[in-house]
């Protein structure tokens, strides 16, 4: 997939399925120094433009934040010159370890999974949150997880984000492992859709995005009886986020000004999307594997609903708090090895803030 690249005032900004080609300038770890400095909470120099180079999954929704976010200078106007590679799902996953990637986006159970691994990560903003969802026949019996016990289920993969969050916010709420529970098979996502609605093989699914808007979009064809967002939120208060922004803590601990510039360019790049969904949706959706009408649909009323990201200025105590009672679930469900720190590795907005102003 080649996406075009854009230039903006005070600073360039691209999105390509490669990395770029260089840049003017003194590259460091955080960005490329072209004069000027910012104290950040340790007093550390860092540069007034920044470089940063991220990855994002082919099909991930969040392409179509970052097209729209370059397009519209949300960056530019920080100094930062950001630089979005599409990439495999791998590739992406492995980014900030073996990627020689110091700053992008990462799930929850990955983190943890690494930090126990030996690697020092932390999260210190939102990216995109849980949508995905468990679907049924339109007729069938099944209305609500406790009913999947028993029952046979489709889903992609168990390593996935999904089916580790899915799998732990059951066991918090209900009291069982949906894995242990259930006779489960595993497909590609689109072999999946197909065994599910042409020929019944099972008797619910648990689908990745683009075909939980599918689903969304094909009440005809399949029901759905738990959605996460809208679970985790009922029962804390606040959605579950799927890839948060995360960083080498070297990394961060050097660039506090930059992390928080480029917060404040996703949060105007969020409050954009929002208010102009429809046209950002017909603008990049296909990009994002949204080759549907319906599908596209189904995206601009989810993001109208504010489903699809969080504020950046809202990741508070309490909501990094609901986070760790997922991480719990899943530590308590044996999905991930160890609960990490939350002090040392989840960063409010504010505590982003007050080490980038020196306070």
């Amino acid at each position: 997939m080649g996406l075009a690249g854009c230039s903006q005032s005070g600073s360039s900004s691209s999105s390509t399925t490669e990395p770029s080609g260089g840049s003017s300038g003194t590259e460091t770890e955080g960005g490329t120094e072209s004069g000027g400095a910012e104290s950040g909470g340790t007093e550390t120099a860092e540069p007034d433009q920044a470089t940063l180079s991220v990855t994002t999954p082919e099909g991930n929704l969040n392409i179509m934040h970052f097209l729209h976010g370059i397009d519209q200078g949300f960056w530019g106007e920080q100094n930062i010159d950001l630089n979005a590679q599409v990439t495999s799902f791998g590739r992406w996953a492995n980014a900030l370890t073996t990627g020689g990637q110091s700053v992008g986006t990462l799930e929850l159970n990955s983190m943890a999974t690494l930090v126990d691994e030996g690697e020092d990560l932390v999260h210190f903003g939102p990216n995109l949150t849980q949508i995905n969802s468990i679907f049924v026949h339109p007729d069938s019996d099944i209305e609500s997880p406790e009913d999947l016990q028993g029952a046979t289920l489709g889903l992609p993969t168990w390593a996935s984000g999904t089916a580790t969050y899915i799998q732990a916010m059951i066991y918090d709420q209900f009291g069982f492992d949906i894995r242990e529970e259930t006779e489960h098979t595993t497909a590609a996502p689109s072999a999946l859709w197909d065994l599910f609605t042409q020929q019944n093989e099972f008797d619910a699914m648990i689908q990745f995005t683009g075909f939980t808007v599918k689903g969304l979009a094909n009440p005809d064809m399949v029901r759905p009886i738990f959605n996460a967002w809208e679970f985790w939120e009922e029962q804390t208060g606040y959605p579950a986020l799927i890839t948060p922004w995360t960083a080498q803590r070297s990394w961060l601990e050097e660039n506090w000004g930059v992390a928080h510039r480029n917060l404040q360019a996703w949060g105007d790049t969020q409050t954009s999307f929002q208010e102009n969904a429809e046209q950002v949706v017909n603008q990049y959706g296909r990009l994002a594997g949204l080759t549907e009408e319906g599908d596209q649909e189904a995206i601009v009323e989810l993001a109208n609903d504010g489903a699809l990201t969080h504020p950046v200025e809202e990741v508070d105590q309490e909501l990094i708090d609901s986070q760790w009672q997922l991480l719990e679930a899943m530590a308590e469900v044996g999905s991930i090895p160890a609960v990490p720190s939350q002090e040392e590795h989840f960063y409010s907005y504010e505590d982003v803030r007050q080490n980038a102003n020196g306070e």
